[in-house]
């Protein structure tokens, strides 16, 4: 129950982050213009969105480590070998916990709006799943 709970839960909310970064290829929404997005997500008050393609890969690549994580799990049929996937998963961890971890040492000239939802919301997230992703692969590795 709680492997299964633990992967529903890092799914949901990298499909809740990979829906943003499609969003952010078309808009700043929910910020109210480019500028303020850059200055709360990118950390530069340029006003200059990423290119498009990058934000819809990104929320690709995000969609792919929830469904990497639900076929490690057994929660969905696996595509391609049980090694890959469990694979992909502590490659996810990596990752999503090293943009945690290291967001803390960047942004020394970033923006005050980016240090501060970065502080609480950003690395905070990016741990949290990372977390989870490194037990949906440890559980799949000693199943």
């Amino acid at each position: 129950m709680i492997p299964t709970l633990v992967t529903v839960v890092l799914t949901a909310g990298l499909t809740v982050v990979g829906v943003f970064h499609f969003i952010w290829a078309f808009s700043p929404w929910p910020l109210k213009d480019e500028v303020a997005f850059t200055k709360a997500v990118l950390g530069n008050a340029s006003g200059t969105m990423p290119p498009a393609p990058l934000s819809a890969l990104v929320g690709v690549v995000l969609l792919g480590g929830g469904a990497v994580s639900l076929m490690s799990n057994e929660s969905i049929p696996t595509i391609g070998p049980d090694w890959l996937c469990v694979a992909g998963s502590y490659g996810l961890a990596v990752v999503l916990l090293g943009r945690g971890l290291g967001g803390y040492l960047m942004g020394a000239n970033a923006t005050g709006e980016f240090q501060r939802l970065n502080a609480v919301l950003y690395s905070p997230l990016c741990i949290a799943l990372g977390l989870m992703s490194a037990a949906v692969a440890v559980y799949a590795t000693v199943r």
